[in-house]
This record gives C-alpha cells, structure tokens and sequence, in this order.
C-alpha cells in the first residue's frame, strides 16, 4: 500500500516511478477564493459524472484556473488531487512518439494507483494544448483513457486559453468532445473589489483603506484601462502586491500616489498627467502651422472629453481629415498624441488603408486592429487614405465608429470607447486646387474655408472610392487649407532650426544655413511637387538632401566644428525662366556660422 498523507501526499516512486517523476501533490491556495462559487460547483458536478469526468478550464492567463482547481481541491477531501508537470515530460523525452509512451505509462500508473488507494485521482493539466503542440501520438493514447475516464476513477481537469483551444484542441474533433468545457470570464469589478479588499486584509494593510471602495476601484479601473491586455484579477493584485511592497518599504502611504508610482514603473503610464483644458487649442498649433479651424474643431472636441461631457458610447473622437498632401494632417495627429499620452507616441496605431483594398485583407485588418488595441487600451488611431480600403473593411470601421466595439479572432467583443479615430482622405482634392488659388491665408481662420465647406463635403461624398456612410458616423469633419508660401516657409525654417540643434547636441557642430536654402527647397523643390498647397516635397527634401549633405560632411570631417550649408548653382527661385533647377545642397567649414 503507498503511503500517502494528506498533508504532503508523497507519491512512492519505486511502484509509480511516472507519477513521482511527473506529478507534484497541487498545493492549496494562496489566500481566501471569491466569487467562483458557481464555476467550482460546475467543476464539482463534472467530476462526479459516470463516465465522462474530463475538464476544460477555459479562460485567459491570469484569470484564476489554477486558483479554481485549488479551492476546489479544498471542498473535495474525498478525491487525491496532482499536478502534471507537461514542461518536465516534454524536456525528459525527445521524440514525440516516446512522449506518447510516456503519457500512456504516466495514465496507466494513475488508473492503478486509484485503484490500490480507494480513492479517486484527479490529475490537473495545465497548459493542456501543449500535449496536442508536442506530441499527435500523445494526443491518440490519451484519447482512450479520456473515454472512459469516470469508470477508471481517474479524473482529468485541463486548463488552456480560448486561443488555444480554438487553435489546437477544437479542429481535433474527438479530443474536444470528450472534454467538458466550463468557462471562468475575468473577474468583474465588484469581484475584483473584493479580492483586493481580501488580499489587504492578509497582507495586513487593510487599514490603510476607507470603509469605500475608493483606491481598490482606483485600481481596478486603472489597470483596466492602461493594462488591456491582461485580466482581472491578476492585474489588479499586480498593482496592489506592488504597492504593498513600497508601503512596507518606505512606510509611504497607501494612496492614489503610490498607485501611480507602481503603474507608472508596470506600465510606463503617467497617471499624473493630465490634460489642461484651458492650453489645448496652444499646445496644437504649436507644430501645425496656419490650420486654425482645424485645431479649433479638434480642440473643442477635447474639450468635451476633458470636461466628461462626451458620448460614453462611441470613441472619444472621430475625425476625418481632408485636404491636400503635406498639409499638416499627420502633424495634428500626432500633435494630438503629444497632448493626450505626453509624447508617447506608441500610442499612435497608424494603418496605410491602401495597404488592405482587397475583400481578403478584412480578416488580416480585424486581427492587427484588436490586437494592437487590446494590447494599449486607449490610443490614437490613424487610418491613412481611407478612401481606398476594401468595403469589406470600411463595413467593420462603421461598426467601430458607431459603437466603438470590434470583435476579434475568437469573438471576443474589443473596446475602442478610450481611443480617438482618425481618418485621412485626398478626396476632393479638386476642391482644395481651387482654395490653393483663391482662399488660403497666412493664419488658416477658416474664414476662406468655410465658404467652402459644402463644396469640400459633396467631392467627399461624390468620390467614386469614398464610403458616405463613414460621413454619418463621423463627430466632424476637418478641412485643412493650402499653405501659403509664407507658411511653407514657417515650417522649413523649423526644421533647418531642429537639424541645427541636432547637430549641436550630438556632434558639438555648429550649422549656419544660408538664406538661398529656404528659397531652395520652397520653390525649386516645392513648386515642382503636384501637391495642391502641401510642403511634404519641401520636407522630404529636407530629410533626403539637405540632413544626408550634413551627415555625409560630419562623418567625413570629424575635425570640423563650425559649418556653412550653403547653395551652389543656379536656383529657379532666382531665375524663373529656368525649366530646371541647377542648383544643389553642399556643406564646408566656415569661420563661424551665418
């Protein structure tokens, strides 16, 4: 007889050499166990079945599986329970087909050891699929015990994730049906509330919480926020264990500050910043020049967010930004990335819809559109050129646009309520050819602009590649005037300003720049772009010509300190009659910089 005791539950290895090797007694649970009352009756009722006693814990990491299978353990004394150690089988076994040997003994030793015991055996698996992942033949020994598993006195409970199971055990059809599956959902706030209430109790802080909610549905309402990708409870009690463990540390209190500290460390997330109502519309044309009615539309939009008065029901903004290339659409984006995330611009989901203009893509663009959203939570995101998506596509962006929810590969529902939308279009650019040349100004009012509005909204809604329906689901839209010459020329003196201090700061170069070069990449570059009233010419020029003759000079003449980019050749700019511009970008050293 095998000496088995309740407290160690030690397994003779001389008579069940697999069970030893293999399995570990389970161990009680940590704490006390809240709200799965109904789920651990479930389980209870399964393992009492006649015949087919096999369990599929279903659920995402961190939901509390092995947590049910403890406290499950604790109301069922009448039955031994063990943990299988598949990661210890698949390192001990090299080919597949031994792994499905050593299965067969490993459930044989089981069978047998019930029987000599008078006790039924339960064996939790852990990481189920990876037996289906490692070892087909695994897979078909174990199917026969799984068939008569309630007559052998041996029960099976199996835990993996809903995308593993969909992946690996659901297309084996024989495998699942043998299987009963009980689904535990995440943890909701009132039992997360109470499970962290529970965990401060043990931990002997409970005293540093107010009789109310308070910091633990701070908590929860944080970490489900900013930690989308995880669940509930394990996310929660992430912060909390963190939070404790600076309390014991520092003696500082536990508060909405220290919650802060710890999600800011587990997350990169700065809870203390906020949004200041009063410096939204500045801290937009800060970095896009002369769109005053644009960044008014979108500053009074956030305003709204800010003061909590917006549709709780859709994403917090829906934009669609329209007018010519180079205008400025991207640099209110990500401006408007700046402001809400404090620069963090991980936060920005970007799509080049051209990128999914066939019906095929739709699949491809709801999984990388859950996913990067599951794993962020609250973003912006930038759906490029919209117009020339696949209807397919646009269909499932309705539906996000209007509810602000998305399934996802394993019909999960996705919450986009916390993110902004934007969208670009180039239709109607007809329409912004005509603005080029009658009604841009220096300080983009909207005055010019809004005479134009209808006109801009029927070309949208005309354009043979562009869906009207997306125009009903929007908040507003956007217009973006043509610059000006002048302004264009606001935006390249920025970015000559940023290469100088760039340069300074990495290299300790100083960089004059000659007047000509504006002029240069205004009209000699600028003027030959089909852009209707767009730098992006101008800019890209900038980045490929001016940065790469500075750069190629720095690593040439590392000796060089002070630098003239200067123009050499003859410029369109100064000589109209010229069809081609013969003029070119080149650096030397200079005495000091101009």
């Amino acid at each position: 007889m095998v000496e088995v005791t309740d407290s160690s539950r030690e397994i003779d290895s001389t008579t069940y050499p697999m069970l030893a090797k293999y399995t570990a007694p389970l161990l009680p649970p940590v704490g006390r166990i809240i709200g799965r009352e109904d789920e651990k009756l479930q389980v209870l009722a399964s393992l009492s079945r006649p015949r087919l006693s096999n369990i599929l814990l279903l659920a995402p990491a961190g939901s509390g599986k092995t947590v049910l299978v403890q406290d499950t353990m604790l109301s069922d004394p009448k039955r031994v329970y063990l943990e299988v150690d598949l990661a210890r089988m698949n390192a001990a076994v090299g080919l597949a087909d031994q792994m499905a040997g050593e299965i067969k003994g490993l459930f044989d030793e089981a069978e047998n050891y019930a029987l000599a015991e008078g006790r039924e055996l339960v064996l939790f698996i852990d990481e189920f699929h990876q037996i289906v992942q490692m070892s087909p033949a695994a897979v078909e020994a174990l199917k026969p015990v799984l068939a008569a598993s309630g007559a052998r006195g041996l029960k099976i409970i199996a835990a993996t994730t809903f995308e593993e199971w969909i992946e690996y055990i659901r297309p084996n059809k024989p495998l699942d049906e043998r299987l009963q599956r009980v689904n535990l959902t995440p943890a909701g706030r009132e039992m997360t509330i109470e499970i962290l209430r529970s965990f401060a109790e043990e931990a002997g802080v409970a005293g540093q919480f107010g009789p109310g909610d308070g910091l633990f549905g701070e908590i929860h309402d944080m970490t489900n926020r900013y930690m989308p990708s995880s669940v509930q409870p394990r996310k929660s009690i992430g912060i909390l264990d963190g939070m404790i463990g600076w309390h014991r540390q520092t003696g500082e209190p536990m508060s909405m500050a220290l919650m802060a500290k710890v999600m800011r460390q587990s997350t990169g997330v700065n809870l203390g910043f906020t949004i200041d109502g009063a410096s939204i519309k500045a801290e937009l044309d800060k970095k896009v020049y002369a769109q005053d009615l644009a960044t008014t539309i979108i500053s009074d939009q956030l305003q709204l967010v800010v003061a909590g008065l917006h549709d709780k029901k859709r994403p917090k903004g829906r934009f669609l930004l329209t007018g010519s290339t180079g205008v400025g659409k991207t640099e209110l984006t990500k401006q408007l990335v700046d402001l809400l995330f404090a620069d963090d611009l991980d936060r920005l989901i970007r799509f080049d819809m051209s990128e999914f203009a066939l019906d095929s893509s739709m699949d491809l663009f709801r999984s990388e559109l859950t996913k990067k959203v599951v794993s962020m939570g609250d973003a912006v995101i930038l759906l490029d050129e919209i117009e020339k998506a696949s209807r397919m596509v646009l269909r499932l962006m309705l539906q996000v646009l209007d509810d602000g929810r998305l399934s996802d590969d394993y019909g999960r529902q996705v919450s986009f309520l916390d993110c902004y939308i934007v969208l670009t279009t180039n239709a109607g650019s007809e329409v912004f050819n005509t603005i080029s040349d009658y009604a841009s100004d220096d300080t983009g009012s909207g005055e010019g602009l809004k005479d134009y509005m209808k006109s801009i909204e029927n070309s949208i809604r005309s354009a043979n590649d562009f869906p009207p329906e997306l125009l009903g689901r929007l908040d507003r839209i956007v217009p973006f005037q043509p610059l000006s010459d002048a302004t264009k020329r606001r935006i390249l003196d920025r970015g000559l300003t940023e290469l100088q201090n760039d340069v300074l700061s990495k290299h300790g170069v100083r960089l004059g720049v000659h007047p000509r070069v504006i002029e240069y990449l205004a009209i000699d570059v600028g003027e030959a772009s089909a852009d209707a009233g767009g730098a992006r010419e101008s800019m890209r020029a900038l980045q490929g010509q001016i940065k790469v003759e500075v750069a190629k000079y720095i690593n040439n003449h590392p000796k060089d300190k002070v630098l003239l980019l200067e123009i050499e050749g003859e410029m369109r700019a100064e000589n109209l009659q010229l069809r081609k511009s013969k003029a070119r970008p080149r650096v030397r050293a200079a005495l000091r910089p101009r």
